[in-house]
């Protein structure tokens, strides 16, 4: 764990409404590196009892997102320019973890890649998602969440 780039971003996390909404928190950061995870809960579920698949999409635009800012110019912010999920099996797990990384940051476009996992009580992982991103870091100001 980066405790610098951990509360460098905490505040961003924090401020992200959406985020807040969804339950998902940043467990590891170093620099190219992201770790987060979600607890489960119903409203997160589509009508087949599995985790949504916008639930585990969000969390690879976000867990990516994340390893992007950790190699983007300080003060700059990251924006998603293109995100595509592969789904290799249903999510059945009361948790997600998600990993993102950085594969190569240039002054603007960052190239990531993220994996997401059900974690089962027992402490057993399977592979949900895989998914590639490309972030922009763009000098835009954050806009408060209202």
């Amino acid at each position: 764990m980066n405790q610098d780039l951990y509360d460098y971003m905490q505040p961003r996390l924090k401020e992200n409404s959406f985020i807040q909404f969804i339950g998902l928190e940043l467990d590891d950061i170093d620099k190219g590196f992201a770790q987060m995870h979600i607890n489960i809960q119903p409203h997160h579920m589509q009508h087949t009892g599995f985790t949504h698949g916008g639930v585990t999409a969000t969390i690879c635009d976000v867990v990516t997102g994340i390893s992007a800012y950790t190699v983007a110019p300080q003060g700059l912010n990251v924006v998603t320019v293109d995100l595509k999920v592969s789904y290799v099996n249903p999510s059945t797990a009361p948790v997600q973890k998600a990993i993102g990384k950085v594969k190569k940051g240039g002054k603007t476009l960052i190239f990531c890649e993220g994996e997401v996992y059900d974690v089962f009580p027992n402490g057993d992982e399977k592979l949900v998602a895989t998914c590639v991103s490309i972030m922009a870091s763009v000098d835009v100001p954050l806009v408060p969440a209202k």
